[in-house]
């Protein structure tokens, strides 16, 4: 089989490339493409574009596999959110008719649930819409949750991220708090940092190697939701995640006075305070392994390392 892949250098791409190249011909298409190597061909594009900005049209694509996108969270000040996803899979759609390939796998996101609560989630669902009318004769939409990296596919993704965040904050605010203690002569406070979310409500973790086996396993047309039947609560992350940068922190439904500290963090936090709340979603991956304070020890020992660097 001839296969399509966009997005091929992001992260999700690189993973299912050895996948997927196993056993077929695969057009890696993004603007800076992975090296060629068995049964792959590296291809210059950009979905933005039409044709995707392709000078020469790969030959009989059985399949196209759409996993470009913008997965930023915040504010789309400039466009580029909708541009590249709304816009990026309108291209995509057309090149599959234009070329005559019945098959369209798309990687949209479980955070679709209510119309989406920023441009990342609004993109996508306005993409399923465009992929549930488009005629084309085999759509397959993966609907992934919070993908996480492993040692051997490191990722910085969102909870990365949302880590990262957290301790930078912390530790800025630290240095002053402790050199006006010093000043002051007061006594030395460890303080519990608070951050406004649902410590009983679920953040559905999933690993990116669950993701891909989900991805290449053979589909019919339909919706596959990728995500963890059993996922942590967000109390038992805050937990694990204090356990290494040793720093205690906590979620707290109730509204509270926040310290200078924990006004900085809930500024840095904003865009990922939608999913501080919990979600429930169904899922095809019956076989995905619980997410572990040991696994949840070593990402963020990961991160942290990554962070220095």
């Amino acid at each position: 089989m001839r296969i399509l892949l966009t997005g091929a250098s992001g992260f999700l791409g690189k993973a299912l490339l050895p996948y997927l190249s196993s056993r077929n011909t695969i057009y890696a298409l993004s603007r800076h493409p992975p090296e060629p190597s068995k049964n792959v061909i590296p291809l210059v594009g950009d979905i933005t574009e039409p044709d995707l900005g392709l000078e020469v049209i790969p030959h009989k694509v059985d399949r196209v596999y759409h996993l470009a996108a913008l997965h930023h969270l915040g504010k789309d000040k400039d466009g580029s959110i909708s541009q590249t996803n709304v816009i990026g899979t309108r291209n995509v759609i057309a090149f599959c008719h234009k070329h005559q390939i019945d098959q369209l796998y798309f990687c949209s996101t479980a955070y679709t649930i209510g119309g989406g609560r920023n441009p990342y989630e609004e993109s996508k669902v306005e993409c399923e819409r465009m992929l549930n009318r488009c005629g084309i004769p085999k759509v397959v939409i993966f609907k992934p949750s919070v993908v996480m990296g492993t040692k051997e596919n490191p990722y910085p993704g969102h909870f990365s991220q949302f880590v990262t965040m957290l301790t930078r904050s912390h530790n800025r605010a630290e240095i002053i708090r402790r050199k006006m203690e010093g000043a002051l002569r007061l006594p030395l406070i460890e303080p519990v940092l608070r951050v406004r979310g649902n410590p009983e409500g679920y953040l559905n973790l999933v690993t990116i190697d669950e993701v891909i086996k989900g991805m290449v396993k053979p589909r019919t047309a339909d919706t596959y939701w990728l995500t963890n039947s059993y996922p942590p609560t967000l109390g038992q992350l805050a937990e694990w995640i204090s356990e290494v940068i040793r720093v205690r922190f906590s979620f707290h439904i109730e509204e509270f006075k926040k310290t200078p500290i924990e006004s900085l963090i809930a500024h840095k936090v904003s865009a990922f305070s939608p999913y501080l709340w919990g979600d429930s979603f169904p899922s095809h991956l019956r076989s995905h392994p619980p997410i572990t304070r040991e696994f949840i020890h070593e990402t963020i020992i990961n991160i942290l390392h990554i962070d220095k660097k």
